[in-house]
């Protein structure tokens, strides 16, 4: 018997699955009738609130003119005008060292095609719907339509590429930025805003100007730098490893605050006898004395002495502050007695221990050169005890305290979890205590009670009570957030630790601390944008930061123009302004939570 062949069945590809803006919306808003009639209303809702903040942003009658006039009152106060190259040189560098790390990391990433084309589309249809809803004359309605239109057909075309174009990351992130500072650039070129004026008859009136050019020029300067910081350093990095030029970066973002704020903002008046007569004796006695000790307690013969000779030293700081002493010498004893202790640790040797002490004579500079710096007058005649407000005292109070806490909340966690009552104890307590109080009460105390208990003849400014009170405050929650992390650590991570011979010291910063503040990380963001926002909280003592020249300052005003009834306005361009900063707390910390695996592994 003949076997039959059998010709095999060709094999048809599936069908692909239907998809479509149709089959989205039936699927996932109108899937059922209860899903069809929230989604309507919830629609309506959405409609009306955005009609609404448009019939607010563009009423012909808004007081932005408020805003606009006294941009340089919410921004830096009171600074005076001839002096205002300094505010520019200091945002300026801030935002060219931003690109040059920007381009050296490689921060940024590609982009798909139909992500961004999503982007788009939304924006697009938020222009045209804007276009149809907003209160603008026919010429308005129309141009905001047309262009609408024009992003989201843009939006729809990359959204709806063929093949894996579509997915494929070809588009730089950072190019997008340039594009959009491109975009800001036009603008502030051409946009006209509302400004106070009068009419022939004396009667206040709001007409429409553009950007000064005091305004305009500096941005665009710094933006075309900017620009080109980027594509030089990316050049760069693409030639070399970038390690040299990673550590140059690292340690400008680290001096940038304080140069930037202590000397180009603040212009301090350097007194000359006063750095021959204390500051550069100061220098050159703890620097030798510094170096000769530490050279002794980091050498492993030593033992036990070292630590013996740095606990010493620690108490011996801690008396100082009893005694009437410059408060530069007090603070470099406590320093000198903290690298002791840590010598044995950290100290090495040959190379290692060479670092180290090189490490003490830099910290010895930067503290003599801090202490100088702010003992002397500044030279910006501002009426207050402080040079700055508005936005940019805002900022200094955030960073601050925030910079200032962190030490200490770790410190604090690392006492509560330590296995010695009496640091348990205290650390306890004082968690306990701060946390159960307002910060609005402890600023109150730092205004009111402070001054009566300071001895004679010493005086607190405000802007430092301010940072003290929050520092102390949020060092409390920090502390917390980092005990969290160092609770989550496997106890085998301990254990192998001290198999390999770690010392408890060793452990904690190379070992469990890395590891608790990367779980922990969340949790920091969310501690960072709160402090950002409590900043506000110093309108109530008298500190004219920004939401005080929102509230008060401004709507009060009656000369040259009158803005009284404007604070609509005002706090509604302050809330933009910290929602602007809070939101990008919260991108930058999505990013670093996805490069570290936050919840992953």
């Amino acid at each position: 018997m003949t076997d039959m062949m059998v010709a095999p069945e060709l094999e048809i590809p599936p069908e692909p699955p239907p998809k479509g803006p149709a089959l989205w919306m039936r699927e996932n808003l109108f899937s059922t009738p209860a899903s069809a009639f929230m989604t309507i209303v919830a629609s309506i809702i959405v409609v009306l609130a955005y009609r609404g903040l448009l019939a607010f942003v563009f009423d012909p009658k808004g007081r932005w003119d408020a805003v606009t006039f006294n941009m340089k009152l919410l921004m830096v106060q009171a600074y005076p005008a001839e002096d205002l190259w300094r505010v520019w040189l200091s945002v300026g560098f801030i935002i060219v060292l931003a690109a040059a790390s920007f381009a050296v990391w490689r921060l940024g990433g590609m982009a798909e095609p139909r992500n961004v084309g999503r982007g788009l589309m939304g924006l697009g249809g938020a222009i045209v719907l804007g276009g149809v809803l907003a209160p603008f004359s026919t010429s308005g309605r129309i141009i905001w339509i047309v262009t609408g239109a024009v992003i989201l057909a843009a939006g729809w075309a990359m959204r709806n590429l063929t093949g894996e174009r579509a997915k494929d990351p070809v588009i730089p992130t950072m190019g997008l930025v340039g594009i959009a500072m491109l975009i800001i650039i036009a603008l502030i070129w051409t946009v006209d805003l509302p400004w106070p004026s009068r009419d022939v008859d004396g009667n206040q009136i709001i007409v429409q100007e553009p950007i000064a050019t005091t305004t305009t020029i500096p941005w665009t300067l710094i933006f075309a730098l900017a620009a080109i910081v980027y594509v030089i350093f990316r050049l760069l990095g693409a030639r070399s490893s970038g390690g040299a030029i990673k550590g140059t970066l690292t340690t400008l973002w680290v001096l940038s605050f304080p140069v930037l704020l202590l000397i180009v903002l603040r212009d301090p008046d350097l007194d000359t006898s006063k750095v021959v007569s204390l500051y550069l004796p100061v220098f050159v006695v703890f620097s030798v004395v510094g170096w000769l000790l530490l050279a002794f307690v980091s050498r492993p013969k030593t033992g036990e002495v070292g630590r013996v000779i740095g606990a010493v030293l620690l108490v011996v700081a801690v008396i100082s502050f009893a005694f009437p002493m410059p408060f530069v010498i007090r603070f470099l004893l406590l320093l000198l007695a903290l690298f002791a202790l840590a010598a044995p640790t950290f100290g090495g040797e040959g190379a290692a221990n060479r670092r180290y002490l090189f490490g003490w004579v830099g910290t010895v500079l930067v503290t003599t050169v801090a202490a100088l710096v702010i003992s002397s007058e500044s030279l910006v005649e501002v009426p207050g005890s402080f040079f700055l407000g508005g936005l940019s005292l805002t900022i200094v109070l955030a960073f601050t305290s925030i910079v200032l806490s962190f030490p200490l909340g770790i410190i604090l966690a690392l006492a509560r979890t330590s296995t010695m009552p009496i640091f348990r104890l205290l650390a306890t307590t004082y968690i306990e205590l701060v946390r159960g109080v307002p910060l609005i009460t402890w600023l109150l105390v730092a205004f009111l009670m402070l001054p009566v208990a300071l001895p004679n003849g010493i005086e607190v400014g405000g802007v430092m009570r301010a940072i003290g009170a929050m520092t102390l405050f949020n060092a409390a929650y920090l502390a917390e957030n980092v005990r969290g992390g160092l609770q989550s650590i496997h106890t085998g991570q301990r254990e192998a630790s001290k198999a390999l011979g770690l010392s408890t010291l060793q452990e904690t910063v190379f070992i469990t601390l890395p590891q608790a503040l990367r779980a922990v990380i969340p949790a920091l963001v969310g501690q960072v944008i709160a402090t950002f926002k409590d900043t506000s909280l110093v309108t109530i003592v008298g500190l004219f930061d920004l939401l005080h020249m929102a509230r008060q300052v401004i709507p009060a005003q009656s000369q040259p123009f009158s803005f009284l009834g404007s604070i609509k306005w005002t706090l509604v361009f302050a809330a933009l302004v910290y929602w602007v900063f809070t939101f990008t707390f919260s991108r930058v910390s999505q990013r670093l939570e996805k490069k570290l695996g936050v919840g992953e592994r």
